[in-house]
């Protein structure tokens, strides 16, 4: 995908959002396994103090003494992970074989009955506290602290564990996720990709107007480029036809000025005879120029032109000419071979090239097309080598005893100019010259 790509920005966008959505939750997550571990050691330290309390005695000599057997053998075992602790004010605590020789810290807040404390060798420790009243028989009762604890690390292997895992199992859902959104991004853009292809057959003269059915959303978008389509065909229309109307309006003066001319000419004023008619062709120069400026479509295609039958009813034309009756034109265009250029424009630009061939052809005019290259040749005498660059010049006439104002083939430069054509001059198998027209490379 390119830089700019609407794709690329969808995926970027889904992929932080997921990324963002999958963070906040893996954290939250993360918290609640953190939580539910503590409450699982919470509850698991409190079936121990039941056991615990279930066993404690008052020995002979008033002291406490606990003969509880705890179902964990943590607590037999030296610095085993599991430890408890009977404290009384002004007694000696009682402690778990698993304490060893250390005492648990008293805890800093008495009204708390959770809390981590440092245990043997500075182990964080996660301990409850509870306070029990032993009743004595005399209606008295023994007040008794009580603490249970279990070393932090057992929590926070787990956490560490779950968290491990739970990466795992966020990265693949992140995958999944960033895949279905790439499905849903393709999925949705179908409808511009299938508007690009139907937006370029137009413009490649194989349709009209856009069809096909889209989404609601785009639907308005496809009748703004038909209404756009309509307006331009209207156009050049109007355009045509006011070329059309001007050409008539200006051939009666000019043909006026012609007589005058002539008219001067007879009486002795060859002089002002001559800058009339000088002037004259300069004005039906450029009015013929302008006239086939107009006609032309300006690049936008609307159909595709028939090659072959448009080539043919040019053979037709030129071959009933003096100079055309007397050569062999080969039309080896496929019959069935289209071209992306409005039907009079090509008329326009075949019949530019083939009349420049007529008139410098000595026996042979061949028009080919394979599909990509239409080539227009002839077995004139050619063109030389430093000339060829000069052929499509504005009004350039390479030889002045052929008639013609040179505007030909530097119309034939206008049109192909604005299909994006490329053309190019050469000598001919033939002998003479050819000329190709093809799309860039």
């Amino acid at each position: 995908m390119k830089r700019n790509s609407l794709k690329l920005r969808l995926l970027l966008s889904a992929a932080l959002g997921i990324s963002i959505s999958l963070l906040i939750a893996g954290t939250a997550f993360f918290f609640i396994f953190q939580r539910y571990a503590e409450q699982l050691a919470t509850r698991e330290l409190e079936n121990d103090f039941i056991q615990l309390v279930s066993g404690i005695r008052i020995a002979q000599d008033d002291k406490i003494v606990s003969r509880a057997i705890l179902s964990d053998p943590r607590f037999e075992k030296p610095y085993g992970g599991l430890y408890w602790q009977i404290d009384e004010q002004g007694q000696q605590p009682l402690r778990s074989r698993s304490l060893f020789d250390v005492d648990l810290p008293d805890p800093s807040r008495p009204d708390r009955k959770v809390e981590l404390i440092a245990g043997p060798n500075g182990a964080p420790l996660f301990a409850i506290y509870r306070q029990v009243a032993l009743p004595l028989g005399n209606g008295k009762e023994r007040l008794l602290q009580i603490t249970l604890a279990v070393e932090r690390t057992d929590i926070d292997a787990a956490a560490r564990g779950f968290r491990r895992d739970l990466g795992y199992g966020l990265a693949i859902l992140s995958l999944a996720l960033l895949m279905g959104s790439l499905a849903q991004i393709l999925l949705g853009l179908r409808p511009l990709q299938a508007l690009q292809s139907d937006v370029a057959a137009v413009h490649e003269g194989e349709a009209r107007h856009v069809g096909g059915t889209y989404p609601d959303e785009v639907q308005p978008l496809v009748q703004t480029l038909n209404t756009l389509l309509e307006a331009r065909d209207q156009a050049l229309e109007r355009a045509r036809q006011r070329a059309s109307n001007m050409a008539h309006g200006l051939k009666t003066p000019l043909t006026v000025l012609y007589a005058v001319a002539d008219e001067i000419d007879g009486r002795g004023d060859a002089e002002n005879a001559r800058v009339i008619r000088d002037n004259t062709s300069m004005i039906h120069e450029q009015v013929e120029r302008q006239l086939a400026r107009a006609r032309m479509a300006s690049g936008q295609v609307s159909e595709q032109a028939p090659l072959h039958m448009v080539t043919r009813r040019l053979i037709n034309t030129l071959s009933k000419t003096p100079e055309g009756q007397n050569l062999v034109w080969d039309n080896e265009v496929p019959t069935s071979a289209t071209i992306a250029i409005e039907r009079n424009d090509l008329t326009e630009l075949l019949g530019n090239l083939m009349d420049n061939a007529r008139k410098w052809a000595k026996g042979r005019v061949r028009v080919t097309y394979d599909g990509k290259v239409l080539r227009i040749e002839d077995d004139g005498p050619g063109v030389a080598a430093d000339k060829l660059e000069e052929i499509e010049q504005r009004g350039l006439k390479l030889d002045l005893t052929h008639p013609g104002h040179g505007l030909g083939l530097s119309i034939v430069r206008d049109l192909v100019e604005s299909y994006g054509l490329t053309i190019k001059y050469e000598r001919s198998g033939l002998g003479g010259l050819s000329v190709s027209i093809s799309k860039p490379a």
